[in-house]
């Protein structure tokens, strides 16, 4: 097996804990690759910001590491405002990043070693991936701490930053190497079938939800456009309009988070805006032109016929996960036949409880305008509900269904079976039905038959050809007629019909008599010969 720097050497496994070159090589590189990126990236931003905008670099370092803290979701104060509502955007594109480089350092020690990760190998990993932004953040913290003496900027609290960023990049490693490592994973610690079953199903309910939430973003966005406008206008310079419109990009996945909490049923706070399907009541909101898709309210009347996109996923969540249940026992998986519940509940169950974390960091504080986003804990027991109700019903009435089938099938098998039977006992009881030993009984008698056939047929020409040679002869002696041959002739018939008559009895086919009649002609012949 081949390693990245195109080794072709299989080094097996020491039994101590020691580290050799090649492998520190790669953890050093997990450890410190994504976090020198990130801040190059900012720092070369915020320099160009800065220098955008006629400003001077004297807060140019406070500014990287205040941008490094808000892109792992630490609350910052600036000029005594909380500013907890930071954008989910970067955040994901980092942890997704991270758990590419973790999946690549297990797949480089797997290509390097020529087996299967070990424990101390995903902890080594694992550690590598912690090791680089907690070093970064740290550092960052000093910053901040060092600046907030001349910058009207506080101090992030240290623990939440370290309990932020430590928790960003667990998840990271934890999607990187089980990627790799869940099959092993699962066949060792015995994880039941249905409980790997629910994953996907669980994953696709709430992407559907997001996916539906953006959609609704999307046409909020479209029917006021008219206020987008305007609210990009008040950038006034090209410079502006292009930070407004970088700064609403960044928020999208936060109003996409909110807008499907709302589908589910949940409600949704802006300061003194709150927003649901049954409500909505109108106030200030920041001038941020992706706001513009909120609507000012009153609720409208048709609003609530939205739920039908929670059911209606909830219902698509029991149908793949019955069918995933199907395919497992057709594979011979050890699945039965209440493990299709248990895949719905365990799926809806993940799918509120990731729906009630995301939306939680979708929101938090937000200067005078207090907590902002929607009501999370409500939101993940909704998603459940409406998952875990509607995906059971639809499930069972699948599971059922099919299994109706299977034993219609069995029925009409059986039947089958049962009438093939009964033909072969009447075939074998009743003489009459037993045209197949008829047929062969025929068959053997028929050449039987065929060569007594042809016994009789040959006397039967050998016959004729001695009354043609006495028909001959007869002619002969018509040449020369005398009385002596007529009277002899006469003679001879009436011995042949009297022997002819006298045989018939005797014989009792139908050759017989032409036999005695073509023999006649020959004894006359005979006969007129000798007079002669």
């Amino acid at each position: 097996m081949t390693s990245t720097l195109g080794r072709s050497t299989r080094h097996a496994p020491s039994e101590d804990d020691h580290l050799d070159p090649e492998r520190f090589r790669i953890l050093v590189g997990t450890a410190a690759r994504l976090p020198a990126v990130t801040v190059a990236v900012v720092a070369t931003v915020m320099v160009t910001t800065l220098v955008v905008a006629n400003s001077d670099l004297t807060g140019v370092y406070a500014a990287v590491a205040g941008a490094w803290l808000a892109l792992h979701q630490v609350t910052l104060t600036i000029d005594g405002t909380s500013l907890g509502v930071l954008p989910l955007l970067p955040t994901g594109l980092l942890v997704w990043l991270s758990a590419r480089g973790a999946g690549s350092a297990a797949d480089a020690v797997v290509a390097y070693t020529g087996y299967r990760l070990e424990g101390r190998d995903i902890a080594r990993i694992t550690a590598a991936t912690l090791a680089g932004p907690l070093i970064v953040t740290v550092i960052a913290l000093v910053v901040m701490q060092d600046a907030s003496a001349v910058l009207p900027v506080a101090s992030p609290n240290p623990a939440a930053a370290l309990a932020w960023v430590t928790g960003l990049y667990l998840l990271a490693a934890l999607l990187g190497i089980g990627s790799r490592t869940w099959r092993p994973a699962v066949s060792r610690y015995g994880v039941p079938e249905w409980l790997v079953l629910s994953v996907r199903p669980a994953a696709r309910a709430v992407l559907g939800m997001f996916a539906v939430g953006g959609v609704l973003v999307v046409a909020g966005l479209v029917w006021s456009w008219t206020t987008v406008g305007d609210l990009l206008a008040r950038g006034e310079s090209w410079t502006g309009v292009l930070g407004l419109t970088v700064l609403s990009i960044l928020y999208l996945p936060n109003l996409v988070i909110g807008a499907s909490a709302l589908l589910a049923g949940s409600t949704v706070q802006f300061g003194q805006v709150r927003l649901s399907l049954f409500e909505a009541s109108g106030g200030d909101l920041p001038a941020l032109p992706i706001l513009a898709a909120i609507p000012a309210g009153p609720a409208h009347a048709l609003w609530p016929v939205l739920l039908a996109v929670p059911a209606t996923v909830g219902a698509l969540l029991g149908r793949f996960a019955a069918q995933r249940t199907l395919q497992a026992q057709a594979d011979g998986a050890p699945v039965g036949s209440l493990d299709a519940a248990r895949t719905v509940l365990a799926a809806a169950g993940a799918a509120g409880l990731v729906t009630a974390a995301i939306t939680w960091a979708a929101g938090g504080p937000l200067g005078i305008f207090g907590v902002v986003g929607a009501n999370w804990w409500l939101a993940g027991v909704l998603v459940f509900a409406w998952a875990g109700l509607l995906g059971l019903i639809v499930a069972q009435l699948l599971m059922w269904r099919e299994g109706r089938l299977a034993a219609a099938s069995l029925d009409i098998g059986h039947e089958t079976m049962d009438y093939e039977d009964d033909e072969d006992w009447d075939a074998d009881t009743d003489p009459d039905l037993d045209t197949d030993g008829q047929e062969d009984v025929d068959a053997e008698l028929d050449p039987l038959e065929d060569d007594r056939q042809e016994d009789e047929e040959e006397p039967d020409s050998a016959h004729e050809v001695e009354a043609a040679d006495g028909a001959g002869a007869e002619a002969a002696d018509d040449a020369v007629p005398t009385k002596g041959t007529e009277a002899e002739s006469e003679k001879g018939s009436a011995a042949e019909q009297e022997k002819g008559t006298a045989a018939e009895p005797e014989k009792g086919t139908a050759a017989e008599p032409e036999k005695g009649t073509a023999a006649k002609p020959e004894v006359e012949g005979k006969r007129g010969k000798t007079a002669d």
